[in-house]
């Protein structure tokens, strides 16, 4: 007869204890599946917070003639940790078809320019996503959708819209036109100066892309280049690569401060969580390996006298297993049944635990019964390694001498 038929006709025998051990594996098997159901919960609420914080390096140059080059860009973009990069630029540049808004008198060519800020994306790294300005119609300069965004006031003041074309002319003279995309507001546009330079006023701050910048200015080079790193934990090894490579340019700062704020509960229950899981798995290989020597003390002699008769420790050894595999994998279908149940009653813990401005989603998933599966077999198969191998190592006739005895 095999093994597996008579680790099974062992458990029909010994119902009692059959019972037990699956209570015992059941409550075993709901600790485990509820920390991983945790740890996963966190893990994936961790990697959604990396993607929404953005994470970023920021290079900025250090002087005005050594810019930061499209072939710098391009070898950033291949580094394993980046997600995207936004190219900043800035300039000033004459108008040609319209007229810039300003209080002052002077005839200083400050007073006669627009200040110029180029992106690859307006809506980050900008005053936008500080908050600064707003954008009241139109679009953000991004991917496909290149042109100028402009003040509303220097809209209202030369009666332009958006799809009309705006003229700017550098100091040599070459000019670019320009497609308005977008209209900005700050709401700081009063409380100016009177006498400032239309060069500083912000009324006539211009965004344009970047493509449009090479072209008016004839140069490949940005000033600032933000970044975005795909897992924020990575983020000082970005900036040491960065560093290394762009250190007679550029100089760096971090930005992650939303990201660990909002990581640090998460840490905390992770850390709880796998405390309760390294516990669970001990106090269960523990609690399992005292009631199978329990019961192996009352096998002994049975074990004994199947060695004594040529059957082999490893056929033993595996229908023990057996035994102690097949209650497991009824307490494993068990536990599962509890997961949703086991789920809601977690996810209202931590909300209740001062989470809830992090999406944290407890849900039973397949791989959190593979991992289940995993950790439960590995702590049978020492349950029983530690309760079987005294037997299995002590020579059978002395075992039965004992008995006899």
């Amino acid at each position: 007869m095999a093994f597996y038929q008579l680790a099974f006709r062992y458990l029909k025998r010994k119902k009692a204890k059959t019972v037990l051990l699956f209570f015992v594996l059941l409550i075993v098997s709901s600790m485990i599946l509820s920390t991983n159901m945790i740890l996963r919960a966190t893990a994936d609420s961790k990697t959604a917070i990396g993607e929404k914080t953005k994470a970023k390096v920021v290079m900025g140059i250090l002087k005005e003639d050594d810019r930061i080059t499209p072939d710098d860009v391009e070898w950033i973009k291949d580094l394993e940790e980046v997600s995207t990069v936004n190219c900043l630029a800035k300039n000033d540049a004459f108008p040609v078809n319209f007229q810039l808004v300003t209080g002052s008198d002077s005839t200083e060519v400050t007073n006669q320019k627009a200040s110029l800020l180029s992106y690859d994306n307006l809506e980050n790294d900008s005053g936008f996503s500080e908050g600064v300005y707003r954008l009241v119609s139109g679009n953000y300069i991004a991917g496909d959708i290149k042109g100028s965004v402009i003040n509303s006031y220097l809209a209202d003041a030369n009666q332009l819209k958006l799809g009309d074309l705006i003229e700017l002319e550098n100091t040599n003279g070459k000019r670019v036109p320009l497609e308005i995309v977008g209209i900005f507001l700050s709401g700081n546009e009063s409380k100016q100066p009177e006498g400032m330079d239309s060069v500083n006023r912000i009324e006539n701050q211009i965004f344009i892309d970047n493509i449009s910048y090479s072209d008016l200015f004839e140069t490949d080079g940005y000033a600032k280049v933000a970044v975005y790193c795909k897992n924020p934990e990575q983020l000082n090894v970005l900036e040491e690569e960065l560093n290394k490579y762009l250190s007679d340019k550029a100089d760096s700062t971090t930005s992650d401060t939303l990201y660990q704020q909002m990581a640090l509960p998460l840490e905390q229950i992770t850390r709880a969580a796998k405390l309760m899981l390294a516990l669970t798995l001990l106090a269960g290989t523990v609690i399992v390996s005292l009631l199978l020597c329990m019961w192996m003390r009352t096998r002994q002699k049975e074990i004994a006298i199947f060695i004594s008769i040529g059957k082999s420790k490893a056929s033993i050894f595996l229908q023990v297993f057996m035994e102690s595999f097949f209650v497991f994998a009824f307490a494993v279908l068990g536990s599962c049944c509890l997961g949703n149940f086991m789920a809601g009653i977690l996810q209202g813990f931590l909300t209740e635990s001062g989470t809830t401005d992090i999406s944290l989603e407890v849900l039973l998933q397949f791989k959190d019964i593979g991992i289940l599966a995993g950790l439960g077999s590995l702590l049978v198969l020492a349950a029983v390694i530690v309760s079987l191998l005294p037997i299995l190592r002590t020579n059978p006739k002395e075992t039965l001498s004992k008995m006899e005895g």
